[in-house]
């Protein structure tokens, strides 16, 4: 069974729960795509349930955000884990989850 899970709340709120690390996060990043094709508009995603990261998480975001553009949709981040944005704030890409 997966340690992650990437599912609808809503009609314009997609949740992450789990481990998003390297190892998964390709099966990570079709399911988001999946699910953003589904929606129109500004889109929450809600990182509340993220219990571990690595730098693929942010790469996993920086991808749903150009998906999110082809799709003419905005996406929010909420509840970004504290280990994501740290790591956000080393690379110089902090302003991407705001």
């Amino acid at each position: 069974m997966a340690d992650w899970s990437v599912e609808r709340a809503g009609k314009n709120e997609v949740r992450l729960t789990g481990k998003l690390q390297f190892a998964d996060i390709m099966s990570v990043r079709e399911r988001l795509d999946q699910l953003l094709e589904e929606m129109k508009g500004d889109v929450v995603v809600d990182f509340s349930g993220v219990t571990r990261v690595d730098s693929s998480a942010l790469s996993l975001w920086m991808c749903g955000l150009r998906r999110a553009e082809t799709l003419n949709i905005t996406l929010k981040p909420v509840n970004v884990p504290d280990e994501m944005q740290s790591i956000a704030g080393l690379v110089g890409l902090s302003q991407c989850l705001s």
